[in-house]
C-alpha cells in the first residue's frame, strides 16, 4: 500500500507553524525596531480566529505599520526555519512503514513548505514529495496531477490519502478510484470543527485503525 500523506495538520500542528513564525518576527521586531509586543498582539488575533492580515493589523496598532515591511515580513515568515516537530503518533506511523511505500503531496507557497520538510526531516522517512506550488498555482488541490504523478504504476487501489482538510484534500483522491481516504482529526488542528466526508475513515491518531501495521480499516 502506498499512503500518500498531507504535512500541515498532518503529520504536526500548523499552530505550531504559526506560533514560530510570529515568534521570529517578534524577534526581529525587538531587535531592530525595539518593539516588543507584536507577538501577543498578533496569537491573540489568531487564537481569535483572524486570517489573512494579521500583520497589518498588529503594525498599525503599534503606529509602525508600511507595506513594504508586511512584504519584508511574509517573506521573513514563509523562509525562516520553523520551530516545528512530528506529532509523536506521526513519527510511529512513518518510522513504521517502507520508505517507498511513503509519500507526501503538500499545498502551501513552496519555500514554506520545503522549510517545514526540512524541519520536520521528512525525506529521511518518505520516498517521494510533491509540493504543488513547485508544479504551478493551478495544480494545487484539488487538481489530481499530483495524485496522479506519485500514484506511478500502482493501481488506485493501492493508493490511500491521509490528510486534514475537508475542503480539498479529498476530492482528488477519490475521483482517481484511490482507496478510501483518511482523515485525520487532530484537536488543535485548523478544521478540527469541520465534519469529514462519508468516504473518509476519520481517526484522531496515526496510531488507529491498524496504519501502524499498514491494514488500515476503508
Amino acid at each position: 500500500m502506498l499512503y500518500v500523506l498531507d504535512i500541515d495538520d498532518t503529520l504536526y500542528l500548523e499552530r505550531d507553524y504559526v506560533r514560530s513564525g510570529f515568534s521570529f518576527i517578534n524577534a526581529w521586531l525587538t531587535k531592530h525596531r525595539h518593539v516588543k509586543d507584536f507577538f501577543k498582539r498578533a496569537w491573540y488575533l489568531f487564537e481569535s480566529g483572524v486570517q489573512g492580515n494579521i500583520f497589518d493589523i498588529v503594525l498599525h496598532d503599534l503606529g509602525i505599520f508600511d507595506d513594504n515591511l508586511v512584504k519584508y515580513f511574509v517573506k521573513l515568515y514563509r523562509t525562516h526555519r520553523p520551530d516545528i516537530s512530528l506529532q509523536s503518533d506521526a513519527k510511529k506511523f512513518l518510522t513504521s512503514q517502507r520508505r517507498e511505500d511513503l509519500a507526501i503531496i503538500s499545498d502551501g507557497y513552496s519555500c514554506a513548505q520545503w522549510a517545514k520538510i526540512r524541519a520536520l526531516n521528512l525525506e529521511q522517512y518518505v520516498g517521494r514529495i510533491v509540493i504543488t506550488d513547485d508544479l504551478g498555482e493551478e495544480f494545487w488541490k484539488p487538481n489530481p496531477q499530483a495524485y496522479l504523478l506519485l500514484q506511478n504504476g500502482r493501481t488506485p487501489e493501492e493508493c490511500v490519502y491521509i490528510g486534514d482538510n475537508p475542503f480539498k484534500d479529498f476530492d482528488a483522491p477519490a475521483k482517481l478510484g484511490w482507496a478510501s481516504s483518511i482523515r485525520i482529526r487532530r484537536d488543535g488542528s485548523l478544521f478540527s470543527a469541520i465534519d469529514t466526508p462519508e468516504t473518509c475513515t476519520e481517526v484522531k491518531s496515526l496510531t488507529e485503525n491498524g496504519l501502524l501495521t499498514g491494514n488500515a480499516i476503508n
